[in-house]
């Protein structure tokens, strides 16, 4: 797994569970650099597997980005 690989995976698991996170609180506790949270952040949005809550400045998960976290995880137990 490549390292943009893992910080996505990083922070899909982190958003998995629900709720609203801002960059800085993925940033942390995924243990990235401001520079990757913003690339991570950028590609997964992109992909359309999280959304951007513009009025508060968080994130969160799309549906797709749920199945995208669960199809990761099946495939590593």
């Amino acid at each position: 797994m490549s390292r943009n690989q893992a910080a996505q995976s990083a922070v899909l698991s982190l958003l998995r569970p629900g709720g609203l996170l801002s960059a800085a609180q993925i940033q942390r506790q995924a243990h990235l650099t401001g520079w990757s949270t913003r690339n991570t952040l950028a590609r997964l949005q992109a992909r359309g597997l999280i959304v951007a809550n513009s009025c508060s400045g968080t994130w969160h998960i799309s549906e797709r980005g749920r199945a995208a976290a669960a199809a990761n995880q099946r495939s590593y137990a």
